[in-house]
C-alpha cells in the first residue's frame, strides 16, 4: 500500500498542500478575531507571508524525514523539492519586502 504513495508527484503535491492546509487551520481562524483589521487583512498577511513561509518550511522538514525513515524515497524527494521552491520563494520575498 505504501509502495503506491511512492511516486514524486504525490510528493510534490503533499508538500505544497500541508503549508496551505496548516495555514488555514492554524492561522487562518486567529486572524479573523482581529475586526479592526479587517481592511488590512490583505496587506499584513503580504507583509507576514516570509513569516508564514518559515513556518510552513518545519512541517515538510519533518514529513521528509519520515518518507525517508519508511524507505518512501521517490515522495521524500517531491517534499524536498516543494521544499525548495517554498525556499526560494520566501529568499526572493526577503529581497523585495
Amino acid at each position: 500500500m505504501l509502495k503506491k504513495i511512492d511516486t514524486l508527484l504525490v510528493g510534490i503535491i503533499t508538500g505544497v498542500l500541508l503549508p496551505a492546509i496548516l495555514y488555514f487551520i492554524l492561522i487562518h481562524p486567529r486572524m479573523k478575531t482581529y475586526a479592526l483589521l479587517n481592511g488590512y487583512y490583505y496587506e499584513l498577511l503580504l507583509k507576514s507571508l516570509p513569516l508564514l513561509l518559515t513556518r510552513c518550511i518545519f512541517p515538510n522538514a519533518v514529513l521528509f524525514f519520515l518518507l525517508i525513515w519508511q524507505n518512501l524515497n521517490l515522495a521524500a524527494k517531491g517534499i524536498l523539492i516543494s521544499t525548495a521552491i517554498l525556499t526560494g520563494m520566501l529568499v526572493i520575498m526577503n529581497f523585495f519586502l
